[in-house]
């Protein structure tokens, strides 16, 4: 099974004292490499099996993808784009990993406040349906919206952006799923 990648984007760099707790944070779960400053790969052990895990940081002004496109739907939505932002890599798809890398991410996010990009929309359904996935998630509680953007085949979807008390919550409800 294919894994999944959630974002962490923040309004402002990062100072040293956050990456200094989100590191040691990070550090506090596994076994890890470093590769540099806030670039890991992990492993984290569960009843017997290990999973594999990346985390990185990046600078969003010096990434390509984060097109003109993007930055003005966040600005629309956020009223700012973010200046950088902690990718969390998933390199298999199963209940474990969801809950770590959504546990990790509210760690994360109580040190330095962000706003999570699940990267999809949140559908546990697989509905499609765009009303019946609002409905689900405006129950969820907390701050939460859609980011849209063009598929392959010039669809208008979105992916969902929230903010910590969502992620709180979602990680206790009863349909709680990383989407992919």
């Amino acid at each position: 099974m294919g894994g999944f990648t959630n974002l962490i984007y923040f309004k402002n760099y990062l100072s040293e004292q956050s990456k200094s707790r989100i590191k040691e944070t990070i550090e506090s779960c596994g076994e890890f490499e470093l590769e540099n400053d806030l670039d890991y790969d992990i492993r984290v052990e569960n009843n017997g099996e290990d999973y594999p895990f990346r985390i990185y940081y990046s600078d969003a002004e010096q990434d390509g993808d984060f097109d003109s496109e993007s930055k003005a739907e966040f600005e629309k939505k956020l009223g700012f784009i973010p200046k950088c932002y902690i990718g969390f890599m998933a390199w298999t798809n199963q209940k474990f990993g969801h809950k770590f890398i959504a546990e990790l991410m509210s760690r994360v996010m109580e040190i330095e406040n962000g706003y999570v990009d699940f990267s999809a929309a949140i559908d546990p359904d697989f509905t499609e349906n765009k009303e019946k996935i609002r409905k689900l998630v405006s129950e969820v509680g907390g701050k939460i919206m859609e980011l849209e953007y063009k598929t392959g085949n010039d669809r208008i979807w979105f992916t969902h952006l929230a903010d910590k008390e969502f992620l709180r919550n979602w990680i206790g409800h009863k349909k709680f799923y990383i989407p992919n």
